[in-house]
């Protein structure tokens, strides 16, 4: 039985799992832990200069792969283990399985109020902050029991729903040397499969899938975190059933499909919208409906004119908002499978699809004006589907990254994507910034392949310094930064429900001009090739050159402070679509 230090053993276990890399800012108490992983079992560590950017890069990176092995991240006692929350609930809300190796003081100290221990209520409660945001949080206490803790929590990151897990390392503990046989992994990890559906209750789901003449397959993340786009792609084509998603799961049918709808959300497509509200049955497979994806739960009416099949590995969030005809547990990717099989007799939808090419059709009318405007500083519709125009021409396999924000209500509907999984943005939690280090994640996890984000200025100053680690590893991609000098999303709401707004403007004091730090200094200091974009005419051959370039750039673009948010221009059964967080809204 080999002799170990507890870091070392977890080491060898994540080596065993096939970890690639890991995400570190270092600190002195995870130096046991960065030693055994670097020299140990020699995975390569990427060095970042703030801890949540590790967050948001592992993140990522998973989000570009969605198979094992899970990211890995390492961090240390105190303020910088806490520097990871934000990224850690974003991760949690969106599903996103991470490993997150956190150092703490020694455990012969616990209770002594000794630097960085959390010590007021408790002897060391750090875990108390996590264990609301991750799947499983735990200190490992004893070095003999420190591999099996971290199995644990490996094993509940990637079961059920995916979701972070905090390992949590005294200093001595990772430390002590002892006596550990390392355990089979498949027969721990990798033998454990997913959950598939009953088959009674899909036999009923095809029945009322067979028998609906407008039906709606409306799909979130759940597929695209179960790899299952052919899947869904089967199950739409032998049922011509039109599909929509949300926007996190946005292209997973590439929405150059014919029966692609695109996103559907409060910003999404308007054909997409009126189908939603038109349908008789409605089949949501891996998706939340949350107030943005149902424009404040207005556009559904389950129980009455509306059937819903629920489905979702998640048990938690089905008839979490409305009761289900329907409700099945299961990973995706099965449930789409075991769906299009039973699904066998013939589509009654051709009526329900010709309506809805005219929707379309109604539809491309009715944005004609947002997409061709020649507004400078530049309207976001404009900007948006010129950027798509230019990605599907020049890199159509990019990574395509979206920051939240005002960019949020108009990359939806007027970004075309017509690849399913290299796709994402930051949907439940929302915390600004993190699209910047996606370049690092989404850039290691596919080299070769370009990386566009799409980001706000204000987002831009939160985490715009992890291009330095994008610097350092010789990562290229195209940060898109749409400049105003405001928290442009939250400028409408105050104005619609006060006529004023407080603090979403960034001024010189004294004379009252909009500033922003300038980004061409910025990006320069960064050592990336900066264009300015001031009008619609420079903005496609900017982007073009970016791409073209294989070089870490920044596009400067001025965006116009005047144009509204963009939401879906029809009426709905249940009155206009009410704005974001309007507390006056019924539930």
């Amino acid at each position: 039985m080999p002799k170990l230090t507890a870091a070392q053993a977890v080491a060898h276990f994540l080596k065993a799992v096939g970890t690639r890399r890991y995400y570190l800012y270092n600190g002195h108490a995870n130096w046991g832990l960065l030693d055994a992983l670097e020299y140990e079992v020699k995975i390569p560590g990427i060095r970042t200069r703030h801890e949540v950017h590790a967050i948001h890069m592992a993140d990522i990176e998973w989000r570009m792969r969605r198979t094992l092995p899970i990211p890995v991240t390492c961090t240390t006692v105190g303020p910088g283990n806490f520097n990871t929350i934000p990224g850690i609930a974003e991760a949690f809300y969106d599903s996103t399985p991470m490993f997150c190796l956190m150092a703490g003081g020694p455990t012969k100290w616990l209770g002594r109020g000794g630097i960085q221990e959390v010590y007021r209520y408790g002897e060391d409660e750090f875990l108390q902050l996590f264990r609301p945001i991750t799947k499983h949080a735990v200190m490992t206490v004893r070095p003999d029991t420190a591999l099996q803790s971290a199995m644990r929590a490996y094993k509940a990151a990637i079961t059920g729903r995916p979701g972070p897990v905090v390992v949590y390392m005294p200093l001595d503990v990772q430390n002590t040397p002892v006596e550990i046989d390392l355990p089979d992994i498949d027969g721990w990890l990798t033998n454990i499969h997913s959950p598939g559906p009953d088959p009674q209750t899909i036999a009923r789901a095809a029945g009322m899938i067979a028998a609906a003449e407008r039906p709606f397959l409306w799909v979130g993340t759940g597929v695209n975190n179960a790899r299952a786009w052919n899947e869904l792609r089967e199950l739409a084509e032998v049922a011509q059933i039109p599909v929509a998603t949300n926007f996190g799961a946005k292209g997973a049918l590439p929405e150059d499909h014919p029966l692609s709808l695109g996103v559907v959300d409060r910003s999404g497509t308007g054909h997409g919208v009126r189908a939603a509200i038109e349908a008789d049955l409605v089949i949501n497979v891996g998706a939340r409906f949350n107030d943005l994806n149902t424009a404040g739960w207005s556009f559904y009416d389950f129980g009455k004119t509306q059937k819903l099949i629920h489905v979702d590995i998640d048990p938690g969030e089905i008839g979490r908002v409305y009761p289900v005809d329907v409700g099945i547990v299961s990973d995706a990717g099965k449930a789409l499978t075991a769906l299009a099989a039973a699904v066998r007799s013939t589509p009654k939808t051709a009526s329900w699809l010709k309506s809805i090419a005219g929707w379309r059709d109604n539809w491309l009318k009715e944005i004609k004006s947002l997409v061709e405007s020649d507004l400078a500083p530049m309207h976001y519709a404009r900007i948006v589907k010129d950027a798509s125009d230019v990605v599907n021409e020049v890199a159509p396999d990019a990574s395509v990254i979206c920051d939240t924000g005002f960019i949020m209500n108009f990359l939806p509907a007027f970004f075309t994507l017509k690849h399913p999984w290299f796709a994402t943005n930051n949907q439940q939690f929302g915390q600004m910034g993190f699209a910047p280090p996606g370049v690092v994640g989404a850039g290691l996890e596919r080299p070769g392949k370009p990386v566009v984000v799409w980001v706000g200025d204000q987002s831009f100053i939160h985490t715009g310094l992890s291009l330095a680690t994008a610097t350092e590893y010789g990562v290229p991609g195209v940060v898109i930064v749409l400049n105003n000098r405001t928290i442009q999303a939250e400028v409408e709401g105050a104005k619609a429900k006060f006529g004023r707004g407080v603090g979403d403007h960034y001024r010189i004091e004294k004379t009252g001009e909009l500033w922003n730090p300038d980004l061409k200094l910025i990006g320069e200091a960064l050592r990336a090739t900066v264009f300015k974009v001031s009008r619609p005419s420079e903005l496609k051959p900017a982007l073009a050159a970016a791409l073209k370039s294989g070089k870490l750039c920044i596009l400067d673009v001025e965006a116009s402070t005047e144009v509204p948010r963009y939401a879906v221009p029809i009426v709905l059964k249940h009155g206009t679509m009410p704005f974001p967080y309007d507390w006056n809204a019924k539930p």
